[in-house]
């Protein structure tokens, strides 16, 4: 059988330095991932142009804007690029020590502040050139990097995700109350009034299904004339101990982060008022990923660090 000529003419590198581009939007940026000079982009950029015959990025204010057949090449780029990896993956046996892989893991900004602490630890001791990325896109589109090899493991409540996907469970996760510590009407216990009396701060992150619990509460029935009033919205949790201890606002975050939160001046984790079921925090990975050695090595790992641990909550 003949090789293609169009393969054949096809350096790989050029489809490495245009998903680099894809991803960044910028080719410095895309010189610093691939550790290349940014005349040699410009110059591999050059190439594809001739090759697919477009000019598939467009410089803006907002960077490099990708032409609509460069949007339609990098879904078939992203599926190539992760068969190769997996082929050069397959078979090969796993050292941490000598392994100098990359894992990609989906968390959201309260995941990395509990799980990549302790892991990233561990890891650094046992196979220190392996490296950590974490990123925490919306579901749908981490469904589909996980599919095409993009992400490597899903970590934390992800109710939605496929059948396709094995999953398994960690810990029981609860919620409770963040106040500040001289709050004026809130002491060590919470009631119900004292809930839907206060302004509320609440936390609407990308990754994970935090949305969930809020439908919980919204679910609940209030004391008879009361209705919860949220007066600030944020997109991560960074700070939200700062804004609690300087306001009368409360917030209701997963337990394990208001019992390390209550670790710091100023807060205290306190019991919510009503009953709410604890939900399953899990590890969860695609079926491409199920017999690999190195992923078997990480999903092991992640189990041992994690399975039915308090993570220092006190609980």
């Amino acid at each position: 059988m003949k090789a293609d000529p169009e393969l054949r003419s096809i350096d790989l590198n050029l489809l490495l330095v245009f998903d680099a581009v894809y991803r960044c939007r910028s080719t410095t940026r895309a010189a610093e991932v691939l550790h290349l000079t940014q005349p040699s982009i410009s110059n591999a950029l050059k190439r594809l142009r001739a090759v697919f015959n477009d000019t598939l990025f467009v410089k803006t204010a907002q960077g490099m804007q990708p032409t609509p057949r460069a949007d339609g090449i990098a879904i078939l780029v992203d599926e190539g690029l992760a068969s190769l990896r997996s082929a050069l993956q397959a078979g090969r046996r796993f050292e941490p020590a000598t392994a100098t892989r990359t894992f990609r893991l989906y968390v959201s900004d309260v995941g990395q502040a509990t799980f990549i602490p302790p892991l990233a630890a561990h890891v650094l001791k046992v196979a220190p050139a392996v490296r950590i990325v974490t990123t925490d896109p919306p579901l749908d589109a981490a469904q589909e990097m996980m599919k095409l090899g993009q992400i490597d493991l899903a970590i934390g409540m992800f109710s939605g995700l496929h059948a396709d996907f094995h999953q398994q469970r960690l810990f029981r996760e609860t919620y409770a109350a963040l106040v500040r510590e001289d709050h004026p009407t809130i002491g060590g216990t919470l009631s119900a009034e004292q809930f839907f009396a206060a302004d509320h701060l609440i936390y609407t992150p990308a990754a994970g299904n935090h949305a969930h619990f809020e439908a919980k509460l919204n679910a609940i029935t209030p004391p008879s004339g009361s209705v919860r009033r949220v007066a600030l919205q944020l997109a991560h949790s960074l700070g939200i101990d700062r804004v609690v201890s300087s306001s009368d606002l409360i917030a209701c975050v997963p337990a394990h982060l208001a019992h390390a939160l209550a670790g710091r001046a100023g807060v205290r984790a306190v019991a919510l008022p009503f009953e709410l079921s604890a939900v399953d925090i899990s590890q969860f990975w695609h079926e491409r990923f199920q017999r690999d050695e190195g992923h078997l090595w990480l999903r092991a790992l992640v189990y041992k660090l994690f399975h039915d641990h308090q993570l220092g909550t006190g609980r």
